[in-house]
């Protein structure tokens, strides 16, 4: 997803563009990983040394209501942000120590027993799926 797109959303859903949104944006963009409210600000304080974290909660707020980002926990308690690539569920193997993900076609969906689910009378609308350990890169450090 291209900071167009994101941008056109916000559009769309009668969002302002402000410097400090956009500047969101361009940050999880370029990290392309799953980052903290706090990860985020820390990178953008410089630049805009007035943005409080409360202002960064909003607009993750605001991007996950759009459908625009992936959120996950560590087991940490914190939650962890990212653009999407693509719209409709997805899956991730997760790097705990750097954050990185790479999706993943596997969906155990397809392996479960749909018959258990009807019985229950119970509508899937979404799920999710991450399997956490550390990427070939953090791998290496830790040899």
């Amino acid at each position: 997803m291209s900071i167009q797109d994101i941008l056109i959303k916000f559009k769309e859903h009668g969002y302002k563009i402000t410097p400090q949104r956009q500047e969101i944006i361009n940050v999880m963009l370029q990290e392309n990983r799953h980052m903290t409210v706090d990860d985020i600000h820390g990178k953008i304080s410089a630049r805009f040394p007035n943005l409080s974290v409360d202002t960064v909660y909003r607009n993750v707020g605001v991007l996950e209501q759009l459908e625009m980002l992936d959120k996950t926990d560590f087991g940490d308690g914190k939650g962890r942000y990212k653009l999407v690539e693509k719209v409709g569920h997805r899956h991730h193997l997760i790097c705990l120590k750097c954050g990185s993900s790479e999706e993943v076609d596997f969906c155990p969906l397809d392996y479960l027993d749909q018959g258990q689910i009807k019985d229950k009378n119970f509508a899937i609308t979404r799920h999710n799926f991450e399997i956490f350990g550390y990427c070939a890169r953090c791998s290496k450090k830790e040899d």
